[in-house]
């Protein structure tokens, strides 16, 4: 992925014990620029990086399978060049950490050193760079060429619904009721900021009567993926909405710096593990902003998760169309785009005087230009999946998002972080929600003897489709609102895509889809 920097999260301080909305002191998270040009634009130059800045590359492999001698020959090939360069099947990418003059040379590229107003130093490489014949010959493309932080988390202000109110506005109510909670299923999360006090996940737990996290939360750490950043609230948030929906899945996070060449390579580790087969991911980076080798490597990896049946929801940002920033053409947040992934949009929510589903719509806030995250990829053509969908504006392009559920802030989730009651949203709390509410589904269908849910949007697209047999419905359509650019309508569309969950609902869809041959 791109260089990863979180978006802001505020959270809002609560003394009263009851999980009532707090009232916000905010604490803001300073904002990088949003992209590396705006970056360069306003930093000083420091001159061509020394051998003292060291370069993490990926290369990823041309095919799936390659052949194993072809492959360690390239790894010896950098090895002599004077690199740590190591690959191990099934992995998609050679992982090769070398100085920065050698980087330079060996792909023929200026890797330049730069430094920000605020201290913080980066390198980039800003020409296409050139894989040598020992490369070329089982690589299709390089990522790692520079470590500014352009991708982000995507939750960025107090919210609001307790764990009870999720359940009931969604409807997951009778699936908990009915004794599904997630048992024997694993969610995997791509993280790049640390861990909270497992006190803070453990007292959250406690105050809404689910099980400690204790015997559910694996924490995967290696040298070889850098640091992540310390902790700012994104990966809290995902936790503690999974746990609220689904409090016996297992949850295994894969902690990384934020930055393209080290998150790839936890990313590429994880879909080997294949220990769970559902990836909830709030992280994303300006589509055209993000360099081409980057995207190829991390779409490559993607590629097996898909083969290996894993479901993979993927946030969609939450500055409405303008995720490159407003002074930028809409643009969409990769990897949301691929075609490959679910990409899960935001909504602003209203229950009922019991707490039930009353209404949603898009969320879009232009006081503070905020918003769910649609529009069309740049990169990528339609899918055959969406094709009966297909809008004007998209182009003939893959069109985001698929999904949504609650993001606006100002109706977000109650969390607890830093030893305080808190709330978020985002569309980093859409996704958590959709990762949770498919591990009900595939637990249900197992039960059931049938296969899990795979890559969802097949069947996601059918049941939109198909809206109209189906009783209950599985969407709520949202077709009022705006995300800053797309307005919602019937139907699909780039506000919501097919629109939010109707848990219950959405798991005998399911069932039907499957048992009628679909997929």
């Amino acid at each position: 992925m791109a260089a990863l920097a979180l978006a802001a999260v505020l959270i809002s301080a609560c003394e009263s014990a009851q999980p009532a909305r707090p009232a916000a002191t905010a604490i803001p998270i300073p904002r990088h620029p949003l992209t590396l040009a705006a970056a360069i634009k306003g930093a000083t130059d420091l001159g061509p990086a020394t051998r003292a800045t060291t370069v993490s590359l990926n290369f990823g492999l041309s095919t799936p399978r390659p052949a194993p001698a072809l492959v360690n020959s390239a790894v010896a090939f950098l090895v002599a060049l004077g690199f740590s360069a190591q690959w191990q099947a099934p992995s998609s990418l050679i992982a090769a950490d070398g100085p920065a003059p050698v980087a330079a040379a060996l792909l023929k590229v200026d890797i330049e050193s730069y430094r920000l107003a605020n201290g913080t130093t980066f390198y980039a490489a800003l020409d296409q760079p050139t894989l040598p014949p020992a490369l070329a010959a089982v690589a299709s493309g390089v990522s790692g060429l520079d470590n500014y932080r352009r991708s982000r988390g995507y939750a960025i202000r107090p919210g609001g619904m307790t764990p009870t109110d999720v359940l009931a506005f969604y409807n997951i109510k009778p699936l908990r009721d009915a004794g599904i909670d997630g048992r024997g299923q694993t969610i995997v999360l791509p993280e790049i900021d640390d861990l909270p006090s497992l006190t803070d996940l453990n007292k959250f737990a406690a105050k809404f009567g689910l099980p400690p996290f204790d015997g559910v939360l694996t924490a995967k750490r290696d040298p070889n993926w850098g640091t992540p950043m310390k902790p700012e609230g994104e990966t809290v948030l995902d936790l503690e909405i999974i746990h609220a929906v689904a409090p016996a899945a297992q949850l295994v996070v894969y902690l990384s710096a934020p930055d393209f060449g080290h998150s790839d390579r936890a990313f590429d580790q994880m879909v080997s593990d294949h220990l769970g087969s559902i990836i909830s991911e709030s992280l994303g980076s300006c589509e055209p902003d993000t360099p081409s080798g980057a995207r190829n490597v991390y779409a490559s990896i993607q590629d097996r998760a898909t083969a290996l049946g894993m479901s993979h929801f993927v946030a969609s940002g939450d500055s409405g169309a303008f995720t490159c920033g407003f002074d930028q053409p809409p643009a969409g947040s990769f990897p949301s785009t691929l075609p490959t992934v679910t990409a899960v949009g935001g909504t602003s929510v209203f229950e009922s005087k019991e707490g039930l589903y009353f209404k949603e719509y898009a969320w879009g806030s232009p006081i503070d230009q905020s918003g769910g995250g649609g529009g069309a990829s740049r990169f990528y053509p339609i899918p055959d999946y969406q094709k009966n969908v297909a809008q004007s504006l998209g182009n003939g392009q893959r069109q985001v998002p698929d999904v949504a559920a609650a993001g606006d802030p100002s109706t977000g989730f109650h969390i607890f972080f830093k030893g305080r009651d808190g709330q978020a949203g985002g569309t980093s709390a859409a996704t958590p929600l959709w990762a949770a509410t498919i591990a009900l589904v595939n637990q249900d269908l197992k039960q059931k003897g049938l296969r899990e849910v795979g890559f969802a949007n097949p069947a996601l697209y059918w049941m939109g489709e198909n809206s109209s047999k189906l009783n209950p419905k599985p969407f709520h359509d949202v077709t009022a609102g705006n995300i800053l650019g797309y307005g919602a309508g019937p139907g699909w569309d780039f506000a919501t895509g097919w629109g939010s969950m109707d848990a219950a609902a959405l798991a005998a869809a399911w069932e039907r889809y499957i048992r009628s041959g679909g997929g």
